[in-house]
């Protein structure tokens, strides 16, 4: 079954620093889109691992650094390197604008404090269910349809991830009305208006 992605990859090789658990190591990045990278690297980490990457793009002065953590691992045998490569997927939690203009696109809205929407439960406390959870905010009283924003998501404490469609008034909303759809354990990245 073929690998379906969230955002298109664009293939280009670029250096990197990847710091992490108190080390630091020259990697490559082999792929990149506006939710996540590969990085061509011999380091082994977990899955959910967090990760400060230090990219210096062609034509940058300074190099920028994006928060990310790790969600896969791939593995390669030493005597098959020059025929596969291996290294880790990350999954981008924070990035600075000069990231989204190297892809050429926007950044997505911020939500909230970048964390947990207002309203929402601290990672792994139980809410009780609300009597009739709706994952659309109201549209505003002028009558004219809310925008749709796709909102992302990920486990406070695990590897998941998921992409929400959300009609809300603004992108705050729409990360508000994702995380009281999931419930607890969700943490919501950002809201790109579609």
């Amino acid at each position: 079954m073929p690998e379906q992605r969230v955002a298109k990859r664009i293939r280009r090789r670029m250096p990197c620093e990847l710091k992490a658990a108190g080390r630091q190591q020259r990697a490559i990045v082999l792929d990149y889109s506006r939710t996540g990278l590969f990085v061509q690297t011999s380091a082994r980490l977990k899955p959910g691992s967090s990760v400060e990457v230090w990219l210096q793009a062609e034509g940058q002065r300074e190099p920028m650094m994006l928060r990310a953590s790790v969600a896969r691992q791939k593995a390669v045998p030493s005597n098959l390197t020059s025929v596969a490569q291996g290294g880790i997927g990350l999954r981008i939690l924070d990035a600075p604008r000069g990231y989204y203009e190297l892809l050429g696109e926007s950044p997505p809205a911020p939500c909230g404090n970048g964390t947990t929407a207002p309203g929402a439960t601290a990672p792994g406390v139980r809410r009780a269910p609300s009597p009739s959870p709706t994952p659309r905010a109201a549209a505003p009283a002028t009558g004219a349809p809310a925008p749709r924003y796709r909102v992302r998501v990920k486990q406070s404490d695990g590897p998941r991830s998921r992409i929400l469609d959300i009609v809300a008034e603004s992108a705050e909303r729409a990360c508000a009305a994702a995380l009281a759809q999931l419930g607890a354990g969700w943490e919501a990245l950002g809201a790109e208006r579609l």
